[in-house]
């Protein structure tokens, strides 16, 4: 997490002076594999985020003597759990740093594996299975979120079929999270509007997947608008269709014609490859010309870097998101460096799985209260000594299309609920959600969900809104009371067992 202190009074928020208080960071565009000259590993990618801090406090102290800062950056470190379960093995504790990014969406260049086996194989099926290994084992579970590779030209260079069945294969047995389409390194730009592409981008919306497109200039937008909505026409279940992320925002922060485009609520986004003056131009065009009835401006907007193409022009961003300059309040800089791509991923990692095992809950008494990072720590340290894998953990979130208030920053709240969780464990390919959030009159709830096909936790938003009815019934029928945590963790090792 990103710390910042105020270096002035702000009455409106509730914020006073030398106040100090976290962001949560998610870098949205990043690239894992070997292509050519570029290479990252996730431990690359821990010292990238290491270099940018180290880049982004030299640029803040010039701005500070400036007067140029709202909020002067002043620390980075883990969520306190994150940082608990980094050290149950040495190994793990060795990739513990870089922490001004908390969690990273990753997909493959168009590397070195793509085309191995095809067309037996889709083009990305290797490079695919590599970011399924890299990100659903720990630690790296614990900071890296996988998205798939797709050639939609698969289907005609191939067979038919091969690209969605890949798409399907990398969501539904792999667990990835998201969709990386690249028009241009792919050479499909003049097919955008083509059935080929678009039967993709639909499956991903059927998925219920973002899908992150590459795009270079405002006329590839322009034909990915219209692609969304033709699919929108053709598919009447709203809850079907594609949400799609514009990377480097087209690359025409000035165009007038990128704001109409970011006012559909379908398509949202993404700030890599912008620097210098081309940062406030988009933020302020931003503010002024974004008109979306389902979401407030700053909702439309994603942080990411483009590592290992681009590197530390990703400070420009996060200063002036911190500056005087920006025409937002602390919530708007959060929803842009985490929140939205929290929302647009959606979901803990939930790959398709088979058990007829009935999920269990325990309830920690309300003389147990303020412990979820003990919970967290020795949940992990349990999982772990009984051989599960632990495949991410993801903290909860508002409900989709808000998020907390300005004034909730003074108190060092952020909207990423760090007290509620779901950790994500794989063994012998058995999937348990193992579901951590506190109650309200105190102490906490655990669910132990064996996932199949109706029992699962569905989604990230918090639990009054986001709860699977169903899964809640057979939870709070087999619920427990403990009154310590010792009693807990005997309970989930006999759960887990």
């Amino acid at each position: 997490m990103l710390w910042v202190q105020s270096t002035e009074d702000l009455p409106q928020w509730g914020i006073k002076k030398g106040d100090r208080f976290p962001f949560y960071v998610v870098d949205a565009h990043h690239h894992m594999g070997r292509e050519n000259t570029h290479q990252n590993t996730p431990p690359r990618a821990y010292e990238f985020y290491s270099l940018l801090w180290f880049e982004l406090q030299k640029m803040a102290s010039e701005m500070h003597d400036a007067d140029a800062l709202r909020f002067l950056p002043v620390e980075v470190g883990p969520v306190e759990s994150v940082g608990r379960v980094f050290n149950i093995r040495d190994h793990w504790h060795n990739n513990s740093h870089g922490w001004l990014v908390d969690r990273t969406i990753v997909f493959p260049y168009t590397d070195d594996y793509c085309k191995h086996g095809f067309p037996e194989n889709a083009s990305f099926h290797v490079s695919n299975d590599r970011i399924f290994r890299w990100t659903t084992q720990a630690p790296h579970s614990l900071r890296l979120i996988g998205f798939a590779r797709i050639d939609p030209l698969d289907d005609e260079n191939g067979r038919p079929g091969l690209a969605v069945g890949e798409l399907e294969r990398a969501i539904l047995t792999l667990g990835l999270r998201g969709l990386k389409l690249h028009p241009l390194a792919q050479l499909f730009v003049d097919q955008l509007d083509q059935p080929v592409v678009r039967g993709v981008v639909r499956r991903a919306g059927e998925l219920g997947i973002p899908t992150l497109f590459d795009s270079r200039n405002i006329a590839t937008v322009e034909r990915i608008s219209e692609m969304v909505q033709t699919i929108q026409e053709e598919q009447r279940i709203s809850s079907r269709w594609p949400r799609v992320i514009l990377g480097h925002c087209g690359m025409s922060p000035g165009s007038p014609r990128l704001y109409e485009f970011l006012s559909h609520p379908l398509i949202f986004g993404e700030t890599s490859t912008l620097h210098g003056k081309d940062v406030p131009l988009l933020f302020e065009s931003a503010h002024d010309n974004i008109h979306d009835p389902a979401h407030r401006w700053s909702e439309k907007l994603i942080f990411g870097t483009d590592y290992s193409f681009l590197s530390v022009q990703a400070a420009d961003v996060i200063l002036y998101l911190l500056s005087r300059d920006f025409p937002g309040d602390p919530s708007d800089i959060q929803r842009i460096l985490a929140g939205n791509a929290l929302s647009l991923v959606g979901r803990p990692f939930a790959p398709a799985a088979r058990s007829r095992k009935r999920p269990r809950q325990f309830l920690l008494s309300e003389s147990v209260s303020g412990l979820s990072v003990e919970i967290i720590q020795r949940a992990a340290e349990t999982a772990d000594a009984l051989g599960w894998r632990l495949a991410s953990l993801d903290f909860m979130r508002p409900p989709d299309g808000t998020w907390v208030s300005p004034d909730s920053f003074a108190s060092g709240e952020n909207g990423v609920y760090r007290d509620s969780c779901v950790m994500s464990l794989q063994r012998d390919g058995v999937l348990v959600h193992l579901w951590l959030r506190p109650q309200p009159g105190g102490g906490y709830c655990i669910g132990v969900v064996y996932v199949g096909r109706k029992h699962r936790v569905v989604t990230t938003e918090s639990y009054a809104h986001g709860a699977n009815e169903s899964l809640s019934a057979l939870l709070n029928a087999s619920s427990m009371l403990l009154s310590s945590i010792d009693d807990l963790m005997l309970e989930i090792r006999r759960a887990l067992s």
